[in-house]
């Protein structure tokens, strides 16, 4: 199963907080079937993005909320920016 997912780094907490459509975060992706308000899940992070620690601790929430293996989630696009696609294998 794929999701998007929009990451806030430096929060107060670890929380996934739910879904969000992009035009309400500011952001506006455009889709090949035309589609450019998809839902993204919103996640909150207290890491910072150096040296893929923010990364690492999204990967570490999904599992833990998800309640799988951390090698069972899996960043495949967006490492580097807040706007990824995470994939969960079950």
């Amino acid at each position: 199963m794929k999701i998007k997912c929009k990451v806030i780094t430096r929060s107060s907490r670890n929380e996934v907080v739910g879904l969000e459509s992009l035009h309400k975060l500011g952001l506006n992706f455009k889709k090949k079937n035309g589609e450019d308000d998809l839902p993204f899940l919103k996640i909150y992070l207290t890491a910072i993005p150096v040296d893929g620690k923010a990364n690492k601790e999204l990967v570490k929430l999904l599992a833990k909320e998800l309640k799988i293996g951390k090698s069972k989630v899996e960043i495949i696009k967006g490492e580097k920016k807040s706007e990824k696609i995470i994939e969960i294998l079950f």
